[in-house]
């Protein structure tokens, strides 16, 4: 079995059963088993599920498939564990170009095999579902999808080791697949009563807000239509407008955040947007995407992120506010199940940490290695005082500094953000670099290797194809000069917090067997395990998280355990 490849592709599966199943051992051969037809016997389901069981329970078997999670939740559905190795045509494709413009099976066949296959809408009619096509057509349809998998594994296999791309998909993405399917499946607790009391807060909130404006405008205007807001802000405030666009100047946040500083009008519109955002986004529909039990089930892409990130949807948690109190209202209805409590292991400014190991700067390896506040440091190095003497203005200053050079801020951008002169916010960067020399090399490095190579790669090996980066539209390539920088070090955060999905899943599923690996958001994980357990996991979780990566200086995590997510903030 080690030696040989089954694909599977799902077609249209109903809600708990597959509709079929094709299969194909070797190229140019494949068969579909129908479960269910219109115009000919099939075999009982009991009976399939019990062929088709050693398959996936054999851990030895490799399956190659495109886009296996989906295929892990209907066989779950269907009574069916996958334990066999996973074998993803469109995560192998997207470790190669992971801005590839479509991984969509018809387009991989077409780059990687010169055709596209049947497209599903020539074989399914609009109104018609998959079980509802005679079997002589849903045999070419669903066989051909099975050969291109198995044809896509014999093309892209090679090119991942071309490329030095193996390890990152064999030993991190291709293991997180089934954790991240178990985590989907799973879902979390929502306390729809909290969503619903916050619901008429956030009303009464943008009524009061709504009837501000309307007070500073001198006259009533809708605050949701861009038209009647660029009479107000341009015509009548005569506050100068910034980008052009099609229906006139542009009402966007990034201009009313610059229109900000100027009338208080606009920070009025933004605070209305954000809070109107919150409530269309989460509070009101969280609850109608609960399943039976009231438990809610994000979806998690793998694919979803150029820098190996991970993406959420439907819903996207990754978006809720992390500072805001609105945000924490809403993590507050997410919450543990009867008899337990939820335990949050969240890294402690990974990507700086990442930074200072990448750069090897001596200052910012020695301020995380002494557990000093780093901020405080950096201020402490910049302004040429005592960390006890370093105001809050100083040390947000220094913070989003910190934090800037990792997404290449300029001057412009940091005066803006702190409310000074371009030219003071320039003599902040230069004593920067100054100050962490390491960092200036790094950055140097990076853009030398970009432009010598083409790419860049994390600490696991992922890549990522920079182009532009020699390229002589200006603005283009001081993009993909930031592009060249930033994914070196974002990329290893997202490989350090994956490695630590596996370390912490490895560890559950050994010691701890009732808890249970619910959220990844950003680099927290969220833990549920029954009340009495709740101190003993944290000490566990923050050991594993901080032993998932050996770096120069020490990774650290907050482990904090609440009644709900909101607790933990």
């Amino acid at each position: 079995a080690t030696t040989e490849i089954y694909t599977f592709s799902l077609h249209d599966a109903l809600p708990i059963s597959p509709v079929g199943f094709s299969v194909a051992v070797e190229p140019c051969k494949a068969w579909y088993v129908p479960v269910v037809s219109p115009d000919t016997a099939c075999l009982p389901e009991d009976t399939l599920r019990e062929a088709m069981r050693p398959l996936f329970d054999n851990p030895d078997m490799l399956i190659v498939g495109q886009n296996l999670k989906f295929d892990y939740h209907i066989l779950e559905n269907w009574g069916i564990a996958v334990r066999a190795k996973p074998w993803d045509t469109m995560i192998a494709a997207w470790l190669l170009d992971p801005e590839f413009p479509s991984l969509k099976l018809e387009q991989l066949g077409s780059q990687f095999l010169g055709y596209s296959g049947i497209p599903y809408d020539a074989v399914v009619q609009k109104g018609k579902v998959f079980s509802d096509i005679p079997i002589a057509q849903a045999v070419s349809y669903a066989a051909e999808d099975a050969d291109m998998a198995l044809r896509l594994w014999s093309v892209l296999e090679p090119l991942l080791e071309k490329e030095g791309l193996c390890s990152v998909f064999s030993e991190l993405e291709m293991p997180l697949l089934p954790v991240l399917a178990a985590m989907e499946r799973r879902g979390i607790l929502i306390h729809r009563k909290e969503l619903e009391e916050f619901g008429v807060e956030l009303d009464a909130w943008c009524g009061n807000l709504q009837r501000e404006a309307y007070k500073l405008a001198g006259h009533e205007f809708n605050i949701n239509s861009p038209k009647q807001l660029q009479v107000v802000l341009f015509e009548e405030r005569k506050l100068s407008p910034g980008k052009k666009t099609k229906t006139g100047y542009s009402t966007d946040i990034s201009v009313l955040e610059e229109l900000a500083a100027l009338d208080p009008l606009p920070e009025i519109i933004l605070r209305y947007r954000t809070l109107q955002k919150l409530k269309n986004t989460y509070v009101d529909t969280l609850p109608d995407q609960t399943d039976a039990d009231g438990r809610l089930h994000t979806h998690y892409a793998q694919s979803g992120t150029a820098t190996g990130r991970l993406s959420s949807r439907d819903p996207n948690l990754q978006n809720i506010p992390v500072r805001e109190e609105e945000g924490n209202r809403i993590r507050s209805a997410f919450t543990a199940s009867p008899g337990s409590l939820l335990v949050s292991a969240d890294y402690s400014q990974i990507e700086l940490v990442v930074l200072a190991h990448l750069s090897e700067d001596p200052a910012l390896c020695e301020a995380f290695r002494s557990g000093k506040d780093v901020h405080a440091r950096t201020a402490s190095l910049l302004f040429h005082k005592s960390e006890d003497s370093i105001t809050p203005q100083e040390r947000r200053a220094a913070k989003t500094i910190n934090f800037g050079v990792i997404y290449g801020m300029s001057a412009f951008r940091l005066a803006r953000d702190l409310k000074i002169s371009r030219t003071e916010a320039g003599k902040f960067i230069e004593e920067y670099f100054k100050t962490y020399s390491g960092i200036s090399r790094f950055i140097e490095t990076c853009l030398g290797e970009a432009r010598r190579d083409g790419f860049v790669r994390t600490l696991s090996g992922r890549r990522r194809i920079i182009r532009s980066i020699n390229g002589r539209n200006g603005t283009e390539r001081q993009a993909a000069e930031r592009i060249a920088v930033n994914t070196p070090i974002q990329g290893t955060a997202a490989d350090i917090v994956k490695k630590a999905m596996l370390s912490v899943a490895e560890m559950l599923d050994r010691d701890w067997p009732e808890a249970r690996l619910l959220l990844q958001v950003h680099d927290e994980l969220i833990v549920e395990v029954p009340e009495a357990q709740a101190p003993a996991l944290a000490a566990a979780l923050k050991a594993r998280m901080e032993g998932a990566w050996k770096l120069m200086v020490p990774l650290r995590a907050d482990v904090s355990t609440g009644r709900t997510w909101g607790d933990m903030q």
